[in-house]
């Protein structure tokens, strides 16, 4: 009876995202902001050409406690019927050098950004894995799975569950 019971925790837990992550929940919203950051300075530059409607560019921001993040990668825009019919796709690379965020983690690697889009209305869905190191030293490889839609921000980072 008492491995039943050990089981069926092991099953609960796992079925509601359980957290194996040492990284606390300032810690990971800190590291999905700075990603949420990066990729609305690449929407920046990308829309300062207000005459291209695709192509490639390359923008790099620096992060709140030192480091940087590059934004790399390419948008294509399709505007059929006016403004309010385009179509936006694109790929892009986020890529993390000792990038420090607001709540002292240090992220590195790099994860890719998927933008969709119809109109004035985007989503960009962030997936991969990137190296973060704890203000203690610790060391984790955590699995990024965000979505930045209408300003929002959704998802995980290492399994704790980020929103803003």
């Amino acid at each position: 009876m008492r491995k039943l019971l050990i089981v069926a925790a092991g099953i609960a837990a796992a079925s509601c995202g359980g957290n194996s992550s040492s990284l606390s929940k300032e810690e990971a919203q800190s590291v999905a902001s700075e990603l949420a950051a990066a990729l609305q300075s690449h929407e920046a530059i990308a829309s300062s050409n207000q005459l291209s409607f695709g192509g490639s560019s390359s923008v790099t921001r620096s992060c709140a406690a030192g480091g940087t993040l590059t934004v790399d990668g390419s948008l294509s825009v399709n505007c059929p019927s006016g403004l309010r019919s385009c179509a936006t796709t694109g790929s892009l690379t986020v890529g993390a050098d000792q990038c420090v965020t607001s709540a002292g983690a240090t992220i590195d690697g790099s994860v890719t950004a998927t933008v969709t889009g119809i109109g004035l209305s985007f989503t960009k869905k962030v997936t991969g894995e990137l190296t973060v190191t704890r203000p203690d030293g610790t060391k984790e490889t955590c699995v990024i799975d965000v979505t930045l839609m209408f300003g929002h921000l959704s998802g995980s980072v290492c399994g704790v569950s980020v929103s803003k």
